[in-house]
């Protein structure tokens, strides 16, 4: 595998190294280096453990080359990559380290994105990575499904008996919850990957073709639509590994009061009023806004891909404070009280004092990143990742984990909370080199963190990705989502 693929591979898997490049100026040591070979020990961070291992070996031009294994991330012998030694200091970015004087331990740090873990390591047996486990739990059946003509990502709203979603055949769908009836479908001028809003007699749902649309929820008739100038912007949808940079959200809008807010893939945040739908201000960002605004006490609080965590005047868009995770943001934020809880791709879920911005606490994703956008009951915060491949349970008064679940693929979604269960979806990824994703969705038990049922997603012959992004929601007794293969699915909560 050439330096470029390497590269390539452990930004995936990573996730926080975009732009990060291995020197190319690496020594050559002779056969006798003492760091050839395989040395494992522990990854540490703010105490807590992983486990990690580096194997040394020279290339065919005796150029000093490591693969790094990290296996509770399911991550086995990424690269090689270059190493470069300068007196008896070793750097393979972002890895720095040394060698103890009696050969016995290489000990480092590995840093990014604002994090700073360190590892001790000492000579062991190389070992074969373990076969995937298999997937286990009870399969459940769907009491009925809705086929429409594009993938699903949109997440669905569920309202007096309705439930509304949006697909990238461009259509806003509303179904009769019971059995899956179509009661409408608006059309609009691009996919609807966002959740729609509901809001009293109307629901608001942003397309792909930049519009902002407010919908009558009984019959689907567009009252108005406001132009977010966000229709030009062209989607990265993910395509590993052709592209890393993936760009698979939409922002949906938050009602308070007689104001409408939504972000834009033209940088920008929109107040709208929700009578009229002309524009009240905006509020202008870095980058592309696929990030949900939450409104609460007077304030907007939003991400932005240009790296930053908002805090906005809900009056007059006048900013209140920002705080720079370094990395994009495209999850949304939850709001409790004077807690604001919002993820980054730095890897990090964050817990901000909402008058002030300061950290209360943050969670470390292992160098995942925090795609999905946490829902809270009783104190507790369930939150999914991307390729740490977890469901997790946190205090969310202290940022500490109560239990994970493995989903096996990508958790982007939001979880839906029952009284007994948590439901989130899977993205599978078929044949991505450096770490298996499979698509599903799973109901998991909330008070343990085990599975309860599950419904495995098949591989789509159109797509690099399958499963389940949409958000689920539960309600009556039934659960409802979207799959990437265009249909959408109603289970009973139970399975």
């Amino acid at each position: 595998m050439n330096k470029a693929r390497f590269l390539l591979l452990l930004l995936s898997a990573l996730l926080i190294l975009v732009a990060i490049r291995f020197s190319v100026r690496a020594s050559a040591p002779s056969s006798s280096d003492p760091i050839l070979g395989t040395w494992s020990g522990e990854l540490k961070y703010g105490g807590e453990t992983q486990k990690m291992t580096l194997r040394f070996e020279l290339d065919e031009k005796k150029t000093l080359m490591v693969f790094f294994s990290q296996p509770e991330m399911k991550f086995y012998n990424l690269g090689p990559g270059p190493v470069e030694k300068k007196g008896d200091e070793y750097s393979a970015p972002p890895l720095t380290f040394r060698l103890a004087p009696d050969k016995k331990k290489i000990s480092g740090t590995m840093s990014f994105d604002g994090n700073e873990l360190t590892f001790d390591l000492r000579p062991a047996t190389a070992t074969a990575p373990p076969a995937a486990m298999a997937i286990t739990g009870r399969v459940a059946q769907p009491l009925w499904t809705f086929k429409t003509g594009g993938a699903i990502w949109s997440s669905p709203a569920v309202d007096q008996g309705t439930i509304y979603f949006g697909s990238n055949d461009g259509n806003i769908f509303a179904l009769k919850a019971s059995d899956g009836k179509l009661l409408w479908q608006t059309k609009t001028g691009g996919w609807v990957m966002g959740r729609p809003t509901l809001s009293g007699e109307y629901l608001y749902a942003l397309s792909d073709d930049g519009f902002l649309y407010k919908l009558q929820k009984e019959t689907g008739k567009t009252r108005w639509k406001f132009d977010t100038h966000g229709g030009g912007v062209k989607r990265q949808m993910p395509n590993p590994p052709d592209n890393l940079d993936y760009d698979y959200f939409t922002s949906g809008a938050a009602v308070a009061e007689d104001t409408v807010y939504v972000g834009s893939a033209d940088k920008n945040l929109y107040a709208v009023d929700a009578k009229s739908g002309q524009e009240k201000w905006h509020f202008a960002t870095n980058d592309i806004v696929r990030s949900t605004p939450a409104v609460a006490a007077g304030i907007v609080f939003f991400g932005s891909r240009d790296h930053n965590f908002y805090a906005v005047d809900a009056g007059t868009g006048a900013l209140k404070w920002k705080y720079d995770t370094l990395r994009e943001i495209t999850s949304s934020p939850l709001v409790v009280g004077d807690i604001v809880y919002i993820g980054s791709r730095c890897s990090d879920l964050f817990a901000f004092e909402a008058p002030t911005g300061k950290v209360r606490w943050k969670f470390f994703y292992w160098s995942s990143w925090v795609e999905s956008s946490a829902t809270i009951h009783d104190g507790i915060l369930y939150i999914g990742s991307s390729d740490y491949q977890q469901l997790l349970a946190i205090d969310a008064a202290t940022g500490k984990k109560i239990w994970n679940f493995d989903t096996g693929g990508s958790a982007w979604s939001t979880p839906a909370v029952a009284e007994k269960l948590v439901y989130i979806g899977a993205v599978g990824i078929p044949h991505l080199e450096y770490i298996d994703h499979h698509g599903a969705f799973f109901a998991v038990d909330r008070a343990t963190g085990k599975i309860v049922w599950r419904y495995p997603m098949s591989e789509l012959s159109n797509s690099r990705t399958y499963g389940v992004a949409s958000s689920p929601a539960a309600d009556h007794g039934l659960v409802f989502f979207g799959g990437l293969d265009g249909t959408f699915y109603a289970f009973r909560q139970g399975g």
